[in-house]
């Protein structure tokens, strides 16, 4: 059994890689020429290298593969027009739509993101009922993920295409090269002084979220979104949970939430008017002072996920940026 991964060279990608072929799978990882590629060393994998960009490398990609798990895709926070993410997050998921159908694909698991349901409280996280919330139309990520997975969610439903959607919570673990997620680490090694936004997230060991999606492309029901997200803690939280894997000792300082989002109202105005890119905006603020809280109830049900201590992904993450040397650790 085959399948093709793209953006298997991500901190995602190098997990689920890693969990396929455990599981028995053939992998294709689909990445893109000139790329890092260390995070995939000795998994035994097989290299195509192509543009999601380009529909011909997308085709060429697919064929020959029974099931197909589109990872990849643009995930800067720094953009908030759609528009600058449209070829990688809303092209590309046409083009593997377009090339599983004419493949006959037997299961597309499309990977989301949780931001494209909405969130809740830690007594009422949210659920895949709840519906996209209408203010992050202003991130350009949410809404390009959320414009693709609709694109997926339609096709199934019209057209019939054996497709499912996951959508992961804030990943954390080994094997980020880029670092991509892991960056919150930097607001917190080696700091005097913690400043901590007052809002919180949903964080999930990536190797569960992994695990996940490759049950999605056994047990997973067509047109269905499984959110998988992990343990919901404040941001003060998490760091505290840093603090304890790391023995470091420092006091974590809320940042009010005012000043949050005056900052990224200001950020917003550079953007816009000045055409300078910032990595602060009004939205990005107020994404920074909500409880980005998610339940993973029907992932638990449908495909068997679980959910680890925060403390296990934490400790993974860090052993492996300091044996490849990240952060001065």
């Amino acid at each position: 059994m085959k399948v093709l991964v793209s953006g298997a060279n991500g901190l995602l990608g190098a997990n689920l890689v890693r969990i396929l072929i455990r599981q028995g799978f053939e992998v294709r990882a689909f990445v893109r020429e000139g790329s890092n590629l260390s995070v995939l060393e000795g998994t035994g994998c097989e290299i195509f290298k192509g543009q999601i960009t380009n529909r011909d490398d997308v085709f060429k990609g697919v064929e020959g593969c029974r099931f197909v798990v589109h990872a990849a895709a643009k995930t800067s926070q720094s953009h908030s027009d759609w528009q600058y993410f449209e070829k990688e997050n809303i092209g590309s998921t046409l083009f593997f739509i377009e090339a599983c159908k004419a493949h006959r694909i037997e299961r597309f698991v499309f990977v989301s993101t949780a931001n494209c349901f909405g969130n809740g409280s830690k007594e009422s996280p949210g659920d895949e009922t709840r519906p996209f919330m209408p203010w992050l139309k202003n991130s350009g990520y949410a809404f390009s993920k959320k414009t693709a997975q609709d694109l997926v969610l339609s096709e199934t439903q019209i057209n019939g295409l054996p497709a499912v959607v996951v959508n992961p919570a804030f990943i954390l673990g080994a094997f980020d090269a880029k670092p991509s997620s892991g960056k919150i680490f930097s607001y917190v090694l080696g700091k005097r002084i913690v400043f901590s936004p007052p809002g919180g997230k949903s964080f999930a060991d990536v190797k569960n979220v992994a695990e996940g999606i490759a049950s999605a492309l056994q047990n997973g029901r067509n047109g269905e979104c499984y959110l998988l997200s992990g343990e919901n803690l404040s941001y003060a939280e998490f760091f505290r949970e840093v603090f304890k894997v790391t023995g470091q000792k420092a006091p974590v300082v809320k940042i009010p939430r005012w000043l949050l989002l005056l900052l990224g109202s200001a950020g917003s105005f550079l953007e816009r008017f000045l055409k300078i890119q910032v990595s602060l905006t009004k939205t990005n603020a107020r994404m920074l002072c909500e409880g980005n809280y998610y339940t993973n109830r029907k992932a638990e049900t449908e495909l068997g996920f679980r959910q680890t201590n925060i403390r296990e992904p934490i400790e993974n993450a860090l052993d492996w940026f300091k044996t490849n040397h990240y952060f001065n650790l």
